[in-house]
């Protein structure tokens, strides 16, 4: 059975628009608590190292997610414009451009993004230890952003015609997942490093000659005396 969708255009305006944006508010919420999380599990069984690689790439991701954020916001008022007038097939036109630029534009981040992660993360001054896993992170984040830009579109449209509890559903099935997932690989990882440290066996170093030390010279080998011939 579809789930109903509540009408902003009827009833008292204050509780309907409470009721609409309480969902809204919970997923910042859960979003704030989930990095949070996460950044206390990386700290603690990955490292100082590891957890400057997220903070790095997550910037790149919040800068990616607030530059599309203003258009997803354009798509919700154009749609909730459309449905609030009874207009389905201009409900339908809006949708239909807003997936066709949300589709372009992952594709054009996504692949100009892949080559240039690493540059981007040195220009941002990012620390050498934390490098090469900020740059395989960021590569990530990058073949995501496609899902990640439907997401936006899928929560603008929804929102736009007055559903703001199914994209919280989600989100909040995403969140749990994550504080599920993220802690049980990253103790997975640390216990599989202690593992393979435990087992490697240390290098065979050859003795070294100080160099205060002169070398021997070759003992000599004694020559046998001649014999004396018989007459």
């Amino acid at each position: 059975m579809p789930a109903r969708t509540r009408d902003l255009t009827e009833g008292a305006i204050g509780p309907t628009l409470l009721l609409f944006a309480l969902p809204i508010l919970g997923a910042n919420v859960l979003q704030s608590l989930n990095g949070s999380i996460n950044a206390f599990w990386i700290g603690r069984f990955l490292g100082e190292a590891a957890l400057a690689a997220i903070t790095n790439a997550n910037n790149v991701l919040f800068f990616l997610l607030g530059a599309v954020f203003g258009l997803g916001m354009a798509a919700t008022i154009l749609v909730a414009q459309a449905v609030g007038r009874r207009d389905p097939a201009g409900a339908r036109r809006v949708i239909g451009t807003a997936a066709t630029f949300f589709v372009g534009l992952s594709l054009v981040v996504a692949l100009g993004g892949l080559p240039l992660s690493r540059l981007l993360l040195q220009w941002m001054g990012t620390p050498a230890a934390a490098l090469p896993h900020a740059d395989g992170y960021l590569r990530v984040i990058f073949l995501a952003v496609p899902f990640l830009y439907m997401f936006t579109f899928i929560t603008a449209v929804l929102r736009g015609a007055g559903d703001s509890r199914t994209p919280f559903r989600f989100l909040m099935l995403v969140v749990l997942l994550d504080m599920v997932l993220v802690p049980a690989l990253a103790m997975a990882y640390y216990r599989f490093g202690r593992w393979r440290q435990a087992t490697m066996l240390p290098p065979v170093e050859e003795p070294s000659i100080p160099a205060d030390i002169p070398a021997q010279p070759p003992a000599p080998v004694a020559t046998p005396a001649p014999q004396p011939e018989n007459a």
